[in-house]
């Protein structure tokens, strides 16, 4: 149980850093100008990012067991989903909340 915990927080962090994170930016202009519109997506949407990330987290946590990786790939994508979600919620309650003179 512990593990599939951790698998799927891993994912849920190697989600954000791939659609959001700062690190990936080269990455994701590179894919947007070079492959298929389609396949690009990939790396902007955090479900469909969530669901290789997730998997791929999971084949290196349990190795070749199919069933693990394809459970923690659907749960790992609607996870990351959540948590998108999530995070944008709070930032917009907080930029709400701030006195008119600091949002900037």
């Amino acid at each position: 149980m512990t593990d599939l915990i951790l698998v799927l927080l891993a994912s849920i962090g190697l989600t954000h850093i791939v659609v959001d994170g700062k690190i990936f930016e080269p990455v994701r202009k590179l894919a947007g100008k070079y492959l298929h519109e389609n396949i690009a997506y990939i790396f902007s949407c955090y479900q469909c990012c969530g669901i290789y990330t997730s998997a791929s987290v999971a084949w290196i946590n349990y190795g070749n067991n199919l069933s693990k990786i394809i459970l923690c790939a659907f749960a790992g994508s609607v996870l990351s989903n959540f948590m998108a979600i999530f995070m944008n919620y709070l930032e917009a309650s907080t930029f709400i909340n701030m006195p008119t003179d600091e949002r900037k």
